[in-house]
């Protein structure tokens, strides 16, 4: 069921500005200043040029779309406002709309959409008799899938670091810290550390993990949320000994300054540069094999022949 706003089957009217409520239903939470001073400028000087798009609800209006322009025209003290009246939508269509809307324009936060996923989810559940596939949830929302996995992580977060998120959406987005890409990295890695070692969590307690990693976030002892990615590698490592990287893993998500980097480096670091060696090595040989002696320029001639001399050297030195 994909949802659809028929302007044929709506009104074109100016309506008053102060009959206009907000939709219940609209995921998205945060509109930054700074992000509607274009917006509002615009409006002031050339008026409302794209409609607004509402449905009635007794004597007033409720918003579909245009929710920044009605702010605006509501901070310039306009009377009324340039609106398309649509039929009221049920809600999971209410809902799919305003997604399907904004997925052809400005991205929003992600937290905004993944507050209103399990909404769209228990509706088509109802609607289909069964849970919906990713697949399904991506076409019904016009999300891709990584977009969808990476909202399930926000929303599946305790309540306390939802609020977190939402006191950093508020800022700028330059002066935000614990953003939501920084969860999304951090609740990845110790999804997979929790998959393949349990028992890397002190007390088998993730969340104390986690406050961890934040307040190693905030005092700089991790300097960039990249980092994370080096978790999985370190309790995904099987040819490293258990008990190194329990010792590694344990250490990062202890009350210290060890760092993620410091841990990887103690643990996994030269298998995962010999890997790369390997990976390397058998795309090189690959590449090799399609030359022929014809191929070689001088720069080319040179760069094997010393490349000769050191592949010799180390395995003459073993």
């Amino acid at each position: 069921m994909k949802p659809e706003i028929s302007a044929s089957a709506a009104t074109l009217e100016q309506i008053p500005v102060d009959r206009i409520d907000r939709n219940p239903q609209n995921p998205r939470i945060i509109f930054r200043g700074e992000e509607l001073n274009q917006l509002l400028k615009s409006i002031r000087r050339r008026g409302v040029q794209v409609p607004i798009s509402v449905y009635k609800e007794g004597s007033r209006f409720v918003l579909i779309d245009g929710e920044r322009r009605w702010r605006c025209a509501l901070k310039l003290n306009r009377e009324t406002i340039p609106a398309l009246i649509q039929k009221k939508p049920d809600t999971l269509t209410n809902l799919l709309l305003m997604f399907n809307i904004h997925a052809l324009r400005e991205q929003w936060d992600l937290l905004t959409m993944a507050s209103k996923l399990p909404s769209i989810i228990e509706l088509l559940q109802k609607q289909k008799g069964r849970r919906p596939t990713e697949t399904e949830l991506s076409e019904e929302t016009s999300l891709k899938r990584s977009t969808i996995r990476r909202c399930k992580l926000l929303v599946d977060l305790p309540q306390h670091y939802i609020d977190d998120i939402l006191i950093e959406l508020k800022k700028p987005k330059k002066e935000q810290k614990l953003t939501e890409d920084f969860f999304i990295e951090m609740e990845r890695a110790l999804k997979t550390v929790e998959r393949a070692m349990p028992k890397a969590f002190p007390d088998a307690d993730k969340d104390r993990a986690r406050r961890v990693l934040i307040g190693k976030f905030r005092a700089g002892v991790i300097d960039n949320r990249v980092h994370f990615r080096d978790l999985p590698k370190i309790a995904r490592a099987k040819e490293v000994s258990e008990s190194t990287r329990l010792k590694a893993l344990r250490s990062v998500f202890a009350d210290n300054t060890y760092s993620i980097k410091s841990g990887y480096q103690d643990s996994v670091a030269e298998l995962y540069v010999e890997k790369d060696i390997l990976s390397r090595i058998s795309s090189l040989t690959e590449r090799i094999q399609e030359l022929k002696p014809g191929d070689l320029d001088d720069a080319l001639r040179r760069g094997l022949k010393t490349l000769d001399q050191k592949i010799r050297a180390l395995l003459e030195g073993s």
